[in-house]
């Protein structure tokens, strides 16, 4: 399940690198600061600027990773947290 059409090929190195360095930071660096920042350089890798629904793309990445798009800024970069739990009421 993810939004739709804002697919993110899971299969580019790139993108599984990214992954793996948003959850390792999220891991050890979450007690400290609570977030991950990742900055435009590193993200236009997988998506340049003018790519179109960039930050929904941005925000799918996240969801399919298992963490979740907190803060975007074209030209800055994005910041991740850990996926919140799921809550019943």
């Amino acid at each position: 399940m993810g939004m739709p059409g804002t697919n993110v090929n899971k299969e580019f190195p790139s993108v599984k690198i990214l992954a793996s360095q948003v959850k390792r930071q999220l891991e050890t660096q979450t007690t400290n600061l609570g977030h991950c920042a990742i900055y435009e350089e590193e993200l236009q890798r997988i998506w340049p600027l003018d790519e179109e629904d960039r930050e929904k793309k941005i925000a799918q990445f996240a969801w399919d990773y298992g963490f979740h798009l907190s803060f975007y800024k074209s030209g800055l970069g994005a910041i991740f947290v850990k996926e919140p739990p799921n809550i019943s009421v």
